[in-house]
């Protein structure tokens, strides 16, 4: 038969205690984990009696065979790599609780690359008498749960930088693959303000790129014109700098000399156009 053992008992001490704690300390959830993989449970942080969606992932070690070994920080924890590498990946920071039955006591400490070390055989860290599981580490244990979710935003905020105007964070509105010569395959990205970019390169700037032409880095060339018996004239814009030769205006028609000039300064000012952020 089965015999319910004392560690049992102890463990089981230590989890409802760290339960009790989170919930009449801080005002928090506790949610204990039905299967045990390194993770006894999570603490979820409340705030204006809302769930906030911050979680802390949360392992705890009951009884008096964890208080034995002590160094100048605090009282020392060991355990084996295997955790230690499956704490350090989680997608949740994880915490170390210590709960003493006798003191009725619960110590905490981060497991992160800074306060762990890592020993021949398995690793080590220092949890501070000072880190007691009370309302007065409320604010600690509020920004350790803080922290994933700001990396994590600005993860996300990395990932969507790539796809949006370095200039002006215009959206990309096409983006894939091209032909760079006859040898490269490279990517090319057009965005909704008119960037575009092949391999990094301007191909086209962007209105609110610093070195987008002026209207003055073209000069105007004008040519009269006969069709049907018709006169008009056509304005041809040569670009005098490398940025205005990314930016081809191309021939415009008008009536007369000015009208046709009208025509491809209409043309600049729309592709000119900043977008609005």
């Amino acid at each position: 038969m089965k015999r319910v053992t004392e560690s049992h008992h102890t463990e089981r001490i230590g989890v409802h205690a760290v339960a009790s704690k989170v919930h009449e300390e801080f005002g928090w959830l506790f949610r204990e984990q039905s299967e045990d993989y390194g993770i006894d449970a999570e603490i979820e942080v409340v705030s204006n009696d809302e769930p906030t969606g911050r979680i802390i992932a949360v392992q705890i070690r009951s009884g008096p065979s964890y208080f034995a070994a002590e160094d100048d920080v605090g009282i020392v924890f060991r355990g084996d790599s295997e955790h230690l590498n499956y704490w350090l990946d989680h997608n949740l920071p994880v915490i170390v609780v210590l709960y003493d039955p006798n003191q009725k006591v619960a110590y905490w400490q981060h497991v992160t690359a800074d306060t762990a070390s890592r020993l021949s055989k398995g690793w080590k860290m220092s949890i501070p008498r000072g880190q007691t599981l009370d309302k007065t580490q409320g604010e600690n244990l509020e920004k350790i749960a803080s922290s994933v979710m700001k990396e994590q935003v600005r993860q996300l905020t990395a990932e969507l930088q790539e796809y949006r105007c370095p200039y002006c964070g215009a959206p990309v509105a096409e983006r894939g693959g091209d032909w760079v010569g006859s040898e490269h395959y490279g990517l090319h990205e057009i965005f909704e303000c008119g960037y575009h970019a092949l391999d990094g390169y301007v191909e086209r700037p962007c209105p609110s790129d610093p070195k987008f032409p002026r209207f003055e880095d073209y000069e105007l060339e004008f040519h009269p014109s006969q069709t049907e018996g018709e006169s008009s004239w056509y304005c041809i814009a040569f670009p005098k700098t490398d940025m205005a030769r990314k930016l081809r205006l191309d021939v415009c028609t008008g009536r007369t000399k000015e009208e046709a000039e009208r025509q491809v300064r209409a043309k600049y000012e729309r592709y000119a156009v900043k977008r609005k952020p």
